[in-house]
């Protein structure tokens, strides 16, 4: 209990003073910078949020030099999979992006991430309607390409016991139609800070965020783009396991 009342509590704080620094954004002209300082205030709030609780967030690359690499100006569609609801601070703390996320629906209903969000160009995904799903995803492809990197949870839901599910090959239209780089992310230990369906929070929690090699899309075969869905659980499962 006493990890609930000190998230929503710090929550509650980091929120007001990053409101308060970005006050000066409202006289930009620069869209795009306005994004950006959104973006990077809720990764701000992340690493801070975490600090609090003592979450350890241990950061491994397969290639860090060829990730530090990147072009940021690219399509870039990180894919990982999903433990928990601190997944989303995990990656923003691990990974010095300022990145967007595919996030589910309901987290308009989040009061103080959601204002964030919505100002960093997330996109929320509408699982109950198909219609609306396949909406959302060409807009998410639409900010990808004009350079926003993204992250998106294929399973499409958190995990109920860590283990990781099946990737829903939709979820890969948003990297096939950006036809950019793809990076697969690992997770481990997101599960053990707040389990689906729990309200506790654990403090004192380490994490480990695997980066996968970064994959260049455009240079696939149409058969390995079919074949990304499994091919990226495969690469992930593997780190998984390790």
């Amino acid at each position: 209990m006493f990890g609930v009342i000190l998230a929503t509590v710090s929550a509650i704080c980091l929120f007001i003073y990053k409101e308060i620094t970005f006050i000066p954004t409202y006289f930009y002209k620069d869209e795009r910078k306005k994004i950006l300082v959104a973006r990077k205030n809720l990764r701000d709030i992340s690493s801070s949020f975490l600090k609090i609780l003592g979450i350890n967030v241990e950061v491994i690359y397969k290639n860090k030099e060829e990730f530090e690499k990147i072009d940021r100006k690219k399509g870039i569609v990180l894919v990982a999979n999903h433990q928990s609801n601190f997944d989303i601070p995990v990656i923003l703390t691990g990974i010095n992006f300022d990145l967007g996320f595919v996030a589910k629906k309901e987290m308009e209903k989040w009061p103080f991430f959601y204002r964030w969000m919505k100002r960093g160009k997330y996109i929320f995904l509408d699982r109950s309607n198909p219609r609306e799903g396949i909406k959302n995803i060409r807009k998410a492809v639409e900010i990808v390409k004009e350079g926003y990197p993204t992250v998106i949870f294929p399973e499409g839901e958190r995990s109920l016991t860590g283990k990781i599910g099946n990737f829903k090959k939709g979820s890969f239209k948003l990297a096939t139609d950006t036809n950019g780089i793809i990076i697969p992310i690992t997770i481990c230990g997101a599960i053990n800070i707040q389990k689906r369906g729990s309200v506790a929070v654990k403090r004192n929690q380490k994490v480990k965020l695997i980066i996968e090699k970064p994959i260049d899309i455009s240079i696939l075969s149409e058969e390995e783009k079919k074949n990304l869905n499994v091919d990226i659980k495969n690469i992930i499962m593997k780190n998984f396991e390790e």
